[in-house]
């Protein structure tokens, strides 16, 4: 089993520390380990070394943003009242004023909304912080949640405890730590109740008032769980919108009914007051999760039940909008360098130059073609990285307008621009905190957007559009392009101060037509990616494909081999049929040869004019010269020669030969009769007619 993340939580006071770790231990102990901070006492050696941070309030932040290390996650944890200690504000008798205490202006303000959205209004609340002298002195009731820094003419203080997290907090830990997502059913079950239990406590103080039931059934029209609730006689007391339109029933045809009487199916679910997580269940004709707690009476009796339902359609379209929405947001880094197939020199050279280069933090501009695959090795960075579990967000220059760039770069305050979003929007530098950026195409970028992207990169800090404030960062950035920068530098397109800062570490990622090699191999990873198999290719075919020109590079490739995929059949073998037609219609670059076709072939015999002019067709009288050589001087020493050799042999005579292109040359020789295989192990071998084509070669150079 891996080792369980450690999380820290920071609060100003030990009591909000104490209570939030309870409550992550009780829905999370089993995936992590729990460290709290008070912001007030010296940083513990173990506290640095937790994988992410919780803020336990906005004013929090900033204490911590400067002494934990720059690659570690921070969430600003959203915090809500704990409900079972509201019994006092639900006393205090209407027209009460109170002071709501806090150590800060803002959260001050941030208590007094979250009693409001409880529907608890019987007081009228100040805010009241240490230094502010603006609140009502007549004032005698204080309501803290855990802090004793009143004014001296309080007379009365209720003390609420210390805030706990909000359910969205828990959403976001579980997506960053990657926890089972089935964590969140747990826990927004049990926010449900908490919410069912102080609506139930509502009424009662209220006594039945029509306000209050309105605002309960508001606050159950708002959850999209069916929601029912049953008394200790097993009488319905609560039936939500939600239910109704799950099963079929009206809320006044079912209130006051036994539950076994009217929804038998669920009722057999509601035994002894047991709790039920996540089962599923069949009413009718459609299937549902389904969730009971009981509802605690007095002495630990139970009063009650909370039932909750939702179609299991539902989680399941939820869990692929949740997919669906990390992909578009393309924040994840999905390639590694096993991913890059290939053992040429070029791209050897680029892997390894990456690879040295990945856990530096140092810029990165990656040079080369359209389709050679620069995001591969971008993202194949940030996983190599010590931010691989941050944000990888990539943006493409070339497929943006210019009016979107600097919105979507830096993001925007609510109003900047005609048609800007209500409340702004995040830029993507800022998504990438403590993560990786990449910049592709980075040559199509305008002058003004290079001009605040080198602001960006030498401050470190960003500013949104529309606003004064500045927001520091964190983020490693990769660039890429298909254009000569250098060359746009001199005609004044691009501001040669930014090129300087992005190549830093300049790597060249090979066209494919520079490393023909490579395509057997990039052939064979794709077809096991796409088929889960190994396809067969006819030595024509996949002769074509190394010989063909590649405009498009390993992008084109991965097309045609998706093509070919959905063309051969089981068991089939791949041909030139199976290839898309468009590639018979571009050029084959034929290897060049330093050798020219002999003149006096016609005396040299048939057999021998015959297997000349094929390799000259194929362009490979120089690796046939080279191949019978090796051979013949293998057999001087008593000795056979394999493929492998023979190969190395041919690099060291300056002839490129990769061991696959042996393989098809020594059947062409065994076909025509010029060599015979041994058995395994033992090689190669000249015929008599070996012979007479390697003595007509070596006389004609």
């Amino acid at each position: 089993m891996s080792a369980k993340a450690k999380v820290c939580f920071v609060a100003h006071n030990k009591s909000s520390c104490d209570l939030v770790s309870r409550q992550l231990s009780v829905f999370l102990g089993q995936y992590i380990e729990i460290e709290t901070w008070c912001v007030n006492d010296p940083v513990r050696e173990s506290v640095l070394d937790s994988d992410i941070f919780i803020a336990g309030s906005q004013p929090v932040y900033p204490r911590i943003a400067g002494l934990i290390p720059a690659n570690k996650k921070i969430l600003i944890a959203k915090r809500t009242l704990n409900t079972e200690n509201l019994d006092e504000v639900l006393s205090l008798p209407a027209g009460t004023e109170a002071l709501m205490v806090s150590n800060q202006e803002y959260t001050a303000y941030e208590k007094i909304e979250l009693l409001k959205n409880f529907a608890i209004d019987q007081a009228t609340l100040y805010p009241y912080w240490p230094g502010n002298t603006s609140y009502p002195k007549h004032v005698k009731v204080a309501i803290t949640t855990g802090h004793r820094v009143v004014p001296p003419e309080i007379e009365t203080i209720i003390d609420l405890g210390a805030r706990t997290l909000d359910l969205l907090t828990f959403v976001e830990l579980i997506v960053e730590l990657n926890l089972p997502r089935e964590i969140i059913n747990d826990i927004s079950y049990r926010y449900i109740s908490a919410i069912i239990k102080l609506a139930a406590r509502l009424l009662k103080v209220a006594e039945q008032s029509q306000k209050l039931q309105r605002r309960l059934a508001v606050i159950l029209g708002t959850v999209d769980q069916g929601i029912i609730a049953i008394d200790e006689e097993e009488k319905v007391t609560v039936f939500n919108p939600a239910a109704e339109k799950m099963l079929g029933f009206r809320c006044q045809d079912i209130l006051n009914k036994r539950l076994d009487e009217m929804l038998p199916e669920i009722a057999n679910h509601v035994i002894d007051g047991s709790i039920l997580a996540d089962e599923i269940t069949t009413i009718g004709n459609n299937h549902y999760v389904i969730n009971v707690t009981p509802i605690a009476g007095e002495s630990d009796s139970i009063s009650g039940m909370v039932v909750s339902l939702k179609a299991t359609r539902e989680v399941q379209e939820l869990e692929t909008k949740v997919r669906r929405e990390l992909t578009r947001k393309g924040n994840i880094a999905k390639h590694k360098f096993s991913d890059i197939s290939g053992t040429s020199n070029e791209i050897v050279t680029a892997v390894a130059m990456a690879k040295k280069f990945a856990n530096t933090g140092l810029t990165i501009l990656f040079e080369g073609e359209t389709g050679t695959g620069k995001e591969l090795f971008a993202q194949a960075v940030h996983n190599a990285s010590s931010r691989r579990n941050a944000s990888f967000v990539a943006i493409n220059f070339a497929a943006l307008p210019e009016s979107l760039v600097e919105s979507e770069l830096f993001g925007y305050e609510e109003g900047a621009f005609s048609g800007a979003r209500k409340g702004g929007k995040i830029g993507l530098f800022e998504e990438a905190h403590t993560g990786t950026i990449f910049l592709d195409e980075i040559g199509d970028a305008s002058l003004e957007v290079q001009k605040r992207l080198l602001r960006v990169l030498e401050e470190q800090e960003v500013r949104r559009v529309g606003s004064s404030m500045v927001t520091p960062i964190d983020v490693r950035v990769i660039a890429a392009t298909n254009q000569n920068l250098r060359q746009l530098v001199d005609e004044g397109k691009f501001r040669q101060d930014l090129y300087y800062r992005l190549c830093t570490i300049q790597i060249e990622v090979p066209a494919l037509k520079k490393r023909r090699q490579d395509v057997p191999d990039i052939v064979a990873f794709l077809t096991r990616k796409m088929k889960y198999r190994e396809l067969r290719f006819a030595e024509n075919a996949l002769d074509y494909l190394v010989n063909y020109d590649w405009p498009g590079n390993v992008r084109e490739l991965q097309n045609v081999i998706k093509f070919v995929c959905g063309m051969v059949g089981p068991n089939e073998e791949v041909t030139l049929a199976h290839l898309p037609a468009y590639l018979s219609k571009r050029p084959i670059i034929s290897e060049k040869s330093t050798l020219k076709i002999p003149v006096g072939m016609e005396a040299a015999g048939k057999d021998v004019a015959i297997v000349v002019s094929e390799f000259a067709r194929l362009g490979a009288l120089d690796p046939l010269l080279g191949l019978l050589s090796e051979l013949k001087q293998a057999e001087m020493f008593g000795r056979a020669i394999g493929r492998q050799a023979i190969a190395q042999a041919l690099a060291g005579r300056a002839v490129p030969c990769p061991e696959y292109k042996v393989r098809l040359w020594l059947k062409r020789l065994e076909a025509a009769g010029c060599v015979t295989a041994g058995v395994t192990k033992q090689g190669s071998r000249l015929t008599k007619l070996g012979d007479d084509v390697l003595a007509f070669l070596d006389a004609s150079q």
